[in-house]
């Protein structure tokens, strides 16, 4: 097998063959984006939960076993069960990070670069954090030989010249958006530009790309959970572009992952919503400032240490132990006893919700 070298960047295609997918995929986009404009609670307090859930599946692709509720305990400062929580946690922070570069600045090859670097910090074996490959990679088994592989993207010395063609596509709004991110999480994936980390790079852009065009106001959209649950379809309507140039089929795949995803999203929403609207009325007669604030907190962060929200509330620390014990004898929060260290409190009910 030789290496791939895909078209570049717009593709031609047939649209007759995806209207009907396209237009259910864009009524559902819409339904979630105006789900967000119509919340009972900060929409940024949905990334929290949303991104753990995405980091963790997206993740779970790649071969980790680190839960949603692994990622807070680690957030919390306390060890879990598994190493590979360190990727998993990372894959949050690179979410956090690009949201904020995206309300300066568009989505540029610097921007993938870092947040390849962000999601390899920390871990040991890689090099090249945040550089694209200066070798030969292939997708198989792992430990096969190149002759083995499944696939073999374009040589080194084209990765450059592949991305910056994909760059100025994204920053070319004359094609629909949807399909626009369709077709860059396809060239993405066939370019594989770094030696590491490319599948979850692929699928961080797609909500990130969707918020940079103003699709969503905030980067909810995750499509890692449909991707997993039909990972042999997914493979499939790749290697269809691959083997046959056939845009129309991985489109469609893509766009039903979309109009799915999204109405999912929207269920969890509402659940997340009626959530944080019952603790308000749970804790509506709890006599103090910082009462709101702790509760947000909770769906910030689902497990924490009493320090840490001691920092979000910016209250004394008297004030917060007393608001976290009311929160105790009403069980809306647990505590997580560690041999030898101050408890941990958890927050069950979200935490179960993802």
């Amino acid at each position: 097998m030789r290496p791939h070298n895909p078209a570049f960047l717009p593709f031609k295609f047939d649209y007759a063959k995806i209207t009907k997918t396209l237009a259910s995929a864009q009524y559902s986009l819409g339904r979630l984006d105006g789900k967000q404009g119509n919340l009972h609670l900060n929409a940024d307090l949905l990334i929290a939960p949303l991104s753990a859930k995405e980091a963790t599946v997206s993740s779970k692709i790649e071969g980790t076993q680190s839960t949603v509720k692994d990622v807070f305990l680690h957030e919390a400062g306390e060890k879990t069960k598994y190493s590979d929580v360190l990727e998993v946690a990372n894959y949050r922070k690179a979410i956090y990070y690009s949201v904020e570069k995206l309300k300066q600045k568009p989505l540029t090859i610097n921007i993938i670069k870092d947040i390849h670097s962000i999601l390899l910090e920390g871990s040991r074996g890689h090099s090249r954090k945040g550089e694209f490959r200066i070798d030969q990679v292939w997708l198989g088994t792992e430990g096969d030989p190149i002759e083995k592989a499944t696939y073999i993207p374009p040589i080194p010395q084209k990765v450059p010249e592949y991305m910056f063609n994909l760059e100025k596509y994204v920053n070319n709004d004359d094609e629909d958006t949807l399909i626009q991110t369709a077709l860059i999480h396809y060239q993405f994936e066939a370019v594989h530009p770094f030696n590491d980390g490319n599948g979850r790079i692929g699928r961080l852009l797609l909500p990130l790309f969707l918020y940079n065009r103003r699709k969503l106001n905030k980067p909810i959209l995750y499509l890692s959970g449909y991707f997993e649950a039909n990972k042999d379809e997914y493979l499939d309507a790749l290697h269809q572009v691959d083997t046959k140039g056939n845009y129309e089929y991985w489109i469609n795949y893509f766009l039903t992952a979309v109009q799915i995803q999204a109405e999912q999203t929207e269920k969890l929403i509402d659940n997340i919503t009626s959530l944080y609207i019952d603790l308000k009325k749970r804790t509506d007669d709890i006599k103090s400032p910082y009462i709101g604030k702790l509760v947000e907190f909770l769906f910030k962060r689902p497990i924490f240490s009493a320090p840490q929200a001691t920092k979000e509330l910016k209250a004394y620390r008297g004030t917060t132990i007393r608001l976290i014990n009311e929160l105790l004898k009403r069980k809306i929060i647990l505590s997580i006893k560690i041999k030898d260290k101050k408890p941990i409190y958890g927050f069950p009910e979200l935490i179960n919700r993802l």
